[in-house]
């Protein structure tokens, strides 16, 4: 074999191994990006469900302030007993609107998610969604029917125990720890687990 020849071989193999090298070390950063993508969207998401999850306390929280509640518009026919108890019932959606940054963020990130993580990663954001509209209800209920009724009307004792019983559940969804059990923050806790299980699987190869 003559010497330029025997070069031309050399240099030939070198330049498709170095080809070789470059789509290697190309789809490996290919990998490494998405999997970077996948992890800071990851720790994003889970950061902020965690901080949902301590919203909701602060929303929930039994303890009154002086006022709460007084930002809600008032009708024209309001009596002022009245008016105290569609304010007291709405004092979590009042806490709601201060504290929803994170409610608002988890919206926005919630397809991003799905996109990286499929269909089904977007059922804890979803019950996020349901568990809030839980809470309005709750509010709703206590503020047009169960308080305003309370005291006010002439149940049958059958009546007043229903009237008891469904002021109770919905008091329990509006405020936290006021039963045995706080169904609704365990309801939190359960979503908050879904979305930790599907994360921490990308998160945890770091």
């Amino acid at each position: 074999m003559e010497l330029k020849n025997f070069f031309d071989i050399i240099q030939a193999l070198s330049v498709t191994i170095a080809s070789i090298v470059a789509v290697l070390g190309i789809s490996s950063w290919r990998r490494e990006t998405k999997w970077k993508r996948k992890y800071e969207l990851a720790e994003e998401v889970l950061s902020c469900f965690y901080d949902v999850s301590e919203r909701f306390e602060t929303i929930r929280n039994p303890a009154g302030y002086v006022g709460e509640g007084r930002t809600r518009k008032r009708n024209e026919n309001e009596s002022n007993e009245e008016s105290e108890i569609f304010d007291n019932a709405y004092v979590v959606i009042e806490r709601f609107e201060k504290e929803n940054a994170p409610f608002i963020k988890l919206k926005s990130l919630k397809y991003r998610f799905m996109v990286l993580y499929g269909r089904e990663a977007g059922e804890p954001f979803d019950e996020i969604v349901r568990l809030t509209n839980r809470l309005f209800l709750a509010s709703h209920k206590l503020g047009t029917r169960y308080w305003k009724d309370q005291g006010r009307r002439n149940f049958t004792d059958e009546q007043f125990e229903k009237h008891l019983e469904g002021m109770r559940q919905q008091e329990e969804i509006f405020w936290s720890n006021l039963g045995e059990r706080d169904e609704f923050k365990e309801s939190v806790n359960e979503t908050i687990s879904k979305i930790e299980s599907i994360c921490q699987k990308i998160i945890e190869r770091k």
